[in-house]
């Protein structure tokens, strides 16, 4: 396994290829919970309703009307939230175990830095190890993804 880790093809740095496919993984999996779990067409439905009192909220001068659209919004960001729980509780431990395992992993591999930026900075240091990678390359493949199998 170190050396899938530690794999550099193309003068890549070390380590980084092994993040790439792991956090594209990682991804896909979430991403396929998320989409088997959930009620797309409800959540379509959901995201329209709140639009449509958001633009509401903008004509409105009524408070007693204001506070009634802000209600309803509430209601709705509620039940999206109830949605969007089911999956993030069964991906919450494969999720853990994978990090557990990814530091463990790079650690004995001996990988520190992925990507240096050549200065130290505060509190950051001077480059992004696994961790760094894995969450750019993660928010990365979630957008792409999320576009591919058009989830709301």
């Amino acid at each position: 396994m170190t050396g899938f880790i530690t794999a550099a093809p193309f003068g890549m740095p070390e380590g980084l290829i092994g993040i790439l496919i792991i956090s594209f993984l990682v991804t896909l999996f979430q991403i396929l919970v998320y989409k088997k779990m959930t009620d797309q067409e409800r959540l379509k439905e959901l995201q329209k309703e709140q639009k449509d009192l958001q633009q509401k909220l903008k004509e409105t001068k009524d408070m007693t009307e204001m506070q009634n659209h802000q209600k309803k919004m509430m209601e709705l960001t509620t039940e999206m939230l109830k949605h969007n729980m089911k999956p993030m509780i069964v991906t919450f431990l494969p999720l853990i175990i994978v990090f557990y395992w990814l530091k463990h992993a790079y650690i004995s591999a001996g990988v520190g830095n992925i990507i240096s930026w050549g200065v130290k900075l505060p509190i950051v240091g001077d480059g992004g190890g696994w961790l760094f990678c894995y969450i750019v390359f993660s928010l990365v493949f979630s957008v792409m993804l999320r576009k591919a199998f058009k989830l709301h």
